[in-house]
């Protein structure tokens, strides 16, 4: 069974359905036909599924009924080398993904975290901050973050973890509130019962770039990263 392509069967029913409301087509209906417009679109995954694969993964978590699927090793028991957790997003995170779907996000990623920390990111513990699928309207959901939390608890406690970055998306699902996050850039605060700092990712820069913003403007950006990341080295690493 192949629950890892669910996320892309839901974006394929999603398109023809946004196709189908949108009738900018012609489209010839036969007398006695359903409307195309009313056909149901939504695909949810059968019980059935879950139950197979809580059964090859005892690890594996049930708490959110509406998963899809499970993203690639969130449940995997792989303790760090270094006693800190990066928690990050991927809309899709695929198979032979790497800490980010896209590669060149990833190279970006190992570049920012090598560059200022002084390893590479495969020495801590990365995680999603959500470990599994959801439907695009759902995902982010708060019972889904609460749900994620107790897995992150959980890593915390297992790996005697000591410091903690939000980085991203992750970061906005934890403090929706654009304020609220804001006011946390640069600044060390206490999260799960460890030090944590928000900071942009570099599907950040990556935007940037494709969407042909200043050179000037995305040097700045890189900056305020590696600022925060610069801090997490001081304020955090410098005090365990």
């Amino acid at each position: 069974m192949r629950v890892d392509l669910y996320p892309e069967l839901i974006d394929i029913l999603a398109g023809a359905s946004r196709v189908l409301k949108s009738r900018n087509f012609f489209l010839w209906q036969r007398d006695g036909e359903a409307n195309p417009g009313d056909i149901p679109l939504s695909f949810q995954p059968v019980i059935a599924e879950k139950i197979v694969e809580r059964a090859f993964d005892k690890n594996a978590c049930v708490l959110c009924a509406r998963r899809i699927s499970y993203k690639k090793d969130q449940f995997a028991a792989k303790p760090p080398q270094r006693p800190y957790l990066f928690l990050v997003h991927n809309d899709f995170l695929g198979p032979r993904a790497g800490i980010y779907n896209e590669a060149s996000e990833n190279t970006l990623f190992e570049k920012m975290i090598s560059g200022v920390l002084g390893f590479s990111p495969r020495e801590v513990l990365v995680r999603e901050i959500l470990r599994c699928h959801f439907s695009g309207e759902e995902t982010g959901d708060t019972l889904q973050l609460k749900n994620c939390e107790t897995h992150i608890r959980h890593d915390v406690d297992n790996h005697a973890l000591k410091g903690i970055i939000l980085f991203g998306k992750a970061a906005t699902f934890v403090f929706p509130d654009k304020a609220a996050l804001a006011e946390k850039q640069n600044q060390v605060f206490e999260w799960q019962g460890v030090p944590t700092m928000v900071c942009a990712g570099p599907n950040r820069l990556q935007y940037m770039r494709d969407k042909n913003f200043a050179k000037d403007q995305i040097d700045a950006e890189r900056q305020k990263i590696f600022e925060t990341l610069r801090i997490f080295k001081e304020k955090i690493i410098g005090a365990t």
